[in-house]
């Protein structure tokens, strides 16, 4: 199942077994910062009736982030909420380098979310593998991204294309390539998300109100399948 056609299904463990390798990629050269760290800034949210709200310190990025904005609809959803995350400068990370997903949330049904990311060297790794999970995998105990870890085929990893936007979504296995120390790197990444991301970890944006969500983060609790 390919990545347009899955994000019409509500976010669903049993799809990993259908998932496709194959990858959306496009070129795009852009100018970059040299020193920057944003976690899923929210950028769009009902609040602001679907409009983006974006801050000075994103002007670099705000073209393309209406660009996407513009394919993001017609190609997948248009989901009501929209996140920006920026790790540029040296590689700071501790856990970037393990497999994962992004937008694995499983606390009430919803559509998938999909994401644009790019980088500008060490591109991002993924796995062409097919995942069954298996049926007494309970995503609310259970921890998906160490399942990917423990059962991740060495074989099957294939690496994105750097300077190029890749569309990803939460069936899509990835991690960042183990880089030297002191690796200066760009990657951004462009969320348009079916629910609120509600973790204070998430940078705030300057123009819109701060919220204090106070949810204890599910994913400390959860274990290893065995």
């Amino acid at each position: 199942m390919d990545i347009c056609r899955r994000s019409k299904n509500l976010l669903n463990p049993s799809l990993y077994k259908d998932v496709s390798g194959k990858l959306i990629q496009v070129m795009y050269p852009i100018e970059v910062p040299d020193d920057q760290y944003i976690l899923r800034m929210m950028i769009k949210s009902p609040k602001t009736g679907g409009k983006l709200i974006i801050p000075s310190e994103l002007e670099w990025l705000k073209s393309t982030i209406e660009t996407v904005d513009v394919l993001q609809g017609p190609m997948f959803r248009a989901h009501p909420f929209a996140y920006v995350t920026v790790r540029s400068g040296v590689v700071r990370s501790t856990t970037d380098d393990e497999w994962h997903v992004d937008g694995f949330s499983m606390r009430v049904p919803h559509y998938p979310e999909q994401n644009y990311i790019w980088s500008d060297c060490y591109p991002t790794e993924y796995l062409d593998q097919q995942f069954v999970i298996p049926e007494d995998f309970d995503p609310m105990k259970h921890n998906i991204h160490q399942y990917f870890e423990d059962n991740a085929d060495p074989d099957k990893i294939r690496t994105m294309k750097e300077k190029h936007i890749a569309f990803i979504d939460p069936y899509v296995v990835h991690r960042r390539p183990k880089v030297p120390e002191h690796t200066k790197r760009c990657f951004f990444r462009i969320s348009f998300v079916p629910i609120e991301i509600e973790d204070d970890t998430c940078t705030r944006n300057p123009l819109m109100e701060p919220v204090h969500y106070g949810r204890e983060d599910i994913r400390k609790t959860l274990t290893r399948y065995k």
